[in-house]
């Protein structure tokens, strides 16, 4: 029997999911104004580039992160986060490599590399290349047609998640008292 070495990074989706992993990333570069974004993985950590809006072609950031700091960036995220804070923009970088990470969570993939690019005020592409953990599939064969279909099951959800919560806090508070 014939054992394999296993990185970090071909076990992160059974512990810690390829959306988590790229919406921590994507919330470090929330700020800036860019242009392009690059994730792939190398070894056992995860290299985001990243290019600021303007003319220079030359790279902007290049940051090496593994899964620990990604942890602990998601720990940091969850302790500022509100409760009923809203929905969130769904065109936020964030938003966007999450999208991407939850298709290849989906797929039950690995993730090799990420690219977002702002073309203009309206469009923005997002590439992705990832391989299947498991080939039981043929190739080209998926779970789901498409990427808009994820994008509509995850809003789908999230819309639950938000019904939810209203119902619960803006039920009011009724006292009953029994009769005689």
């Amino acid at each position: 029997m014939a054992m394999t070495a296993v990185t970090v990074n071909e076990t992160a989706a059974a512990r810690m999911r390829y959306a988590a992993i790229l919406r921590c990333l994507g919330q470090t570069l929330d700020g800036m104004l860019l242009k392009a974004v690059e994730v792939r993985t190398h070894g056992d950590e995860f290299v985001v580039q990243a290019w600021k809006r303007g003319t220079s072609m030359m790279m902007d950031l290049e940051a090496h992160y593994t899964l620990e700091d990604v942890r602990k960036m998601d720990q940091v995220g969850r302790a500022k986060r509100k409760p009923f804070a809203g929905p969130p923009d769904l065109l936020s970088l964030s938003q966007i490599l999450r999208n991407a990470g939850s298709y290849i969570d989906r797929a039950r993939g690995r993730l090799l590399r990420v690219c977002w690019q702002d073309q203009s005020d309206r469009i923005q592409s997002v590439t992705l290349q990832w391989e299947p953990l498991h080939s039981i599939r043929a190739p080209g064969e998926s779970q789901f047609a498409s990427i808009e279909e994820l994008c509509i099951h995850i809003y789908k959800q999230r819309k639950k998640i938000v019904l939810a919560t209203e119902r619960q806090a803006n039920r009011p508070f009724v006292s009953v008292g029994r009769p005689g």
